[in-house]
């Protein structure tokens, strides 16, 4: 059973996309750090690049009765929140917001550090950003309340975005014990990380590119 109360409230390459490519490896040795040798740009469910400075939903790759977008819930009526999906694949959930830890490029990259901050108001006095908590049955889950800042008090809050390995933008996102690369694990569809938990393939939307009315019928046509 789901032990969490819900909160409530295609693909074209473009000529920007083309040119953004190759400009990725110059990028690098200006960046206040180097990005890894295998960053991409991240793209939406359209095949456009994300940017920083946007709001994006992520969804489930494949659409159906196993849930919708990310939300936010409580945990016995408690603050901070968790996130979770939607139990409908309708619901589009709760947009979020990525920030650069180091990375001065406009644009957001595969295995490049990241913090991600859910888009909302809530009753609780707490940070929004994104960070990775151990309950005291031993799970690890993500939980709102966490800190933005690159010093060694923001490293639960720090993620990456990878990819499937697909012809399609589909990506998970993975937490890094110690910034180690090769340490990396992805969440999981309840947004659990772990040794056990299967990574959950997610694409990206733009916020102001998705109405709530058309949700479904494009996540149908991008799965």
């Amino acid at each position: 059973t789901n032990r969490f109360k819900r909160k409530k409230k295609m693909k074209k390459t473009s000529p920007l996309l083309l040119a953004l490519s190759g400009f990725i490896i110059l990028l690098s040795f200006i960046s206040a750090k180097p990005f890894l040798a295998s960053a991409e740009l991240v793209l939406d469910a359209y095949g456009e690049p994300l940017q920083w400075s946007n709001n994006y939903y992520v969804s489930p790759h494949i659409w159906g009765p196993t849930g919708g977008g990310l939300s936010l819930g409580t945990l016995n009526n408690s603050c901070p929140h968790y996130v979770i999906q939607e139990k409908s694949e309708v619901q589009r959930g709760l947009p979020i917001k990525f920030s650069p830890v180091f990375s001065r490029f406009i644009f957001v990259t595969t295995n490049t550090p990241l913090t991600i901050q859910t888009i909302n108001e809530t009753e609780c006095i707490e940070s929004l950003v994104w960070k990775l908590v151990k309950e005291s049955t031993g799970l690890w889950l993500v939980s709102t309340n966490g800190t933005a800042s690159p010093g060694t008090e923001g490293i639960a809050s720090r993620f990456v975005i990878e990819s499937i390995g697909t012809s399609l933008p589909v990506y998970k996102i993975s937490f890094c014990p110690n910034n180690i690369p090769t340490s990396c694990k992805g969440l999981g569809r309840y947004l659990a990380w772990g040794d056990e938990i299967e990574p959950f393939p997610i694409v990206f939307f733009k916020e102001t590119s998705l109405s709530a009315t058309t949700f479904s019928q494009v996540i149908q046509t991008v799965a």
